[in-house]
């Protein structure tokens, strides 16, 4: 046989085209994938920004007030934003006998909390003399 009538092919085997399919098809995925979740934090963002500012204001309120609040769970409704959210504040005593800590959940509803806000309370005023403190 003539060399020069040889001609050397120089390509991918399928074995090597099926492994470059599997790589650019799992790349694909991942940035689906990645593209879905920016886009579901996108659309949830502002009204995480709201429910903060409803908690902020409800830690703020609490402190700036100087109400000593019992050791209780309290919950309600507000408008912000042309819309009603759901509050809970969980207020519990501390180790401390003039503060306490109170926890702020704000949602769209009972279910459906998106924000968790935790702050301190502190007793402004000294205790009344009926008043026991443990």
């Amino acid at each position: 046989m003539n060399h020069s009538m040889q001609h050397s092919y120089r390509g991918f085997t399928l074995l090597e085209t099926l492994i470059a399919l599997a790589v650019v098809a799992i790349a694909m995925a991942a940035l689906w994938k990645s593209l879905n979740q920016s886009q579901h934090i996108s659309q949830i963002l502002p009204d995480r920004i709201q429910a903060r500012w409803v908690a902020q204001n409800h830690l703020i309120t609490r402190q700036v007030m100087g109400e000593w609040p019992d050791a209780r769970t309290y919950s309600g409704t507000e408008i912000m934003g042309s819309r009603q959210w759901y509050w809970q504040e969980q207020i519990i005593n501390t180790n401390v006998s003039d503060m306490r800590r109170i926890t702020i959940q704000v949602g769209s509803s009972a279910e459906s909390i998106l924000f968790t806000l935790e702050g301190y309370l502190h007793r402004t005023q000294p205790p009344l003399p009926y008043e026991r403190i443990f």
